[in-house]
């Protein structure tokens, strides 16, 4: 009983002493949370009047200085309108900025964000790079956009507005370097030295004028560059290797050429060209003249104007070759044909021309070159004449010899009347002599003052004269 009591008296005593500490630090602190609540009406404090945003940036509530007189930061409620921001867009824009204490004290402001770029183009190389250089090939393209390009982020491509400090050259091989920058609209700028390789890299380009696959003509003179040329890039001359060669008098097998051309930078081109032989020729016939005059109903021999008849393989066929026939017994021109057939079936063909006209038309041809030339009484030209001068140089000119005067002419010739005259006669009164053209036309030379020329009206003349 007595253990009992004393550890309830024990108990109680404990009890008592701490109430005695309890109580004040309950007290304490119950006024402290009173007289807090009573004073503590103080909103945050907006700190922040401008707040520069780069461009792109997502906008957050962390970037608005806010404090407040007994929470802290964490402890505050901030939201913004941003409606009208555009992170996209440079510029200056009004947001709409409230924050609120955990004693739902609360304050708006009006912030003024600045959208602002501050980043560099970005220099970016294209094309071909082998470690730090830039492979440019030679007698290429001098535009430096060709082989680097900037872009903004928020301009876009500014790849036109880039300076350099030299000027790209592509006529020599070797190393420049060259140093480029380039700004954006909002003063941003990049600036770097590149490394330009000006490099040889093409390979000498074939021609082949018959393609790969050749056939060569029985016995022709071989040259490789009527059918396989090169041209290169940057060297005027490139070297040409062949291996292999070509007999063009061998028909029995193909024959193949391994052609390889090379620059002086080492670039190759190969080709294989494959030949065979054929006589694809015909042979040729040669003629002393191209073309004969002469008069109707002369004989005329065709054979007299061959030369030769050669071919390439079967050698001289010119007494195999076939001559056409020609009749002259009327005027005009006409032709006479040479044939002749190689082994090969390789026909060739010649022809002579042959203008057969009348001696009356000779002798107009030949009046008529005579227009124009003053008479001069007693000339007998070839620069000027009197009517008989005129008469008789025509007439010589074709071969018929006349008397000098006009009337040793008329007696000369055999007289037929004006009326039956043929182109080429003469026609005669008393004291001038002239040719007859046809119809009722002559030429003449007719007096002192005037010239070769023609005329109309034959009834006025006596005869006609005919010499042939």
């Amino acid at each position: 009983m007595y253990k009992l009591k004393h550890i309830k008296e024990s108990i109680i005593a404990n009890i008592k002493e701490r109430k005695a500490m309890f109580i004040p630090v309950v007290a304490v602190a119950s006024f402290a949370l009173v007289g807090y609540a009573a004073v503590d009406r103080e909103a945050p404090v907006i700190d922040s009047n401008n707040i520069e945003l780069v461009y792109g940036q997502e906008f957050s509530t962390d970037l608005v200085e806010v404090s407040d007189n007994h929470d802290i930061r964490s402890e505050l409620d901030i939201i913004a309108d941003t409606s009208s921001l555009n992170i996209n867009q440079l510029g200056e824009y009004t947001i709409r900025v409230t924050a609120t204490d955990q004693f739902q004290n609360t304050v708006t402001k009006n912030v003024l964000v600045n959208v602002v770029d501050k980043e560099a183009p970005d220099l970016q190389i294209i094309g071909s790079q082998v470690g730090y250089m830039i492979e440019v090939p030679v007698k290429g393209s001098t535009n430096i956009s060709d082989y680097i390009t900037a872009t903004d982020n928020v301009d876009g491509d500014v790849t036109p507005f880039i300076e350099q400090s030299a000027q790209l050259s592509t006529d020599e091989l070797g190393l420049q370097t060259i140093t480029v920058k380039v700004g954006d609209s909002s003063g941003n700028m990049t600036d770097e030295t590149f490394y330009f390789n000006v490099l040889d890299t093409q390979a000498p380009v074939a021609t082949l004028s018959k393609g790969d696959a050749i056939t060569l003509n029985y016995g022709e003179s071989f040259d490789l560059n009527k059918y396989l040329t090169y041209k290169d890039n940057f060297d005027e001359k490139v070297e040409v290797a062949v291996e292999g060669s070509v007999d063009t008098k061998n028909e029995n097998a193909t024959q193949e050429l391994t052609v390889t051309a090379t620059d002086t930078s080492g670039n190759q081109t190969v080709n294989v060209l494959t030949f065979s032989v054929k006589d694809t020729a015909a042979p040729e016939i040669k003629l002393s003249k191209s073309s004969v005059d002469i008069l109707t109903g002369a004989s005329i021999n065709p054979k007299s104007y061959l030369t030769s008849a050669i071919d390439n393989k079967d050698g001289d066929l010119t007494g195999k070759v076939e001559i056409s026939s020609i009749d002259t017994s009327t005027a005009g021109k006409k032709t006479v044909t040479y044939t002749v057939t190689d082994s090969e079936g390789n026909k060739a063909q010649a022809t002579l021309k042959v203008n057969v006209s009348s001696m009356g038309s000779k002798i107009l041809a030949t009046a008529a070159t005579k227009l124009g030339t003053p008479y001069v009484w007693g000339a007998t030209g070839p620069n000027s004449f009197d009517c008989s001068g005129f008469t008789q140089w025509v007439y010589r000119q074709v071969g018929i010899s006349i008397p000098r005067t006009s009337s040793a002419q008329m007696s000369a010739g055999t007289k037929v009347s004006v009326s039956q005259a043929r182109p080429g006669d003469l026609l005669w009164r008393s004291g001038h002599i002239a040719i007859y053209v046809g119809g009722n036309t002559y030429i003449h030379a007719p007096h002192t003052g005037d010239v070769v020329r023609y005329a109309t009206g034959v009834s006025s003349f006596t005869y006609a004269i005919r010499f042939y």
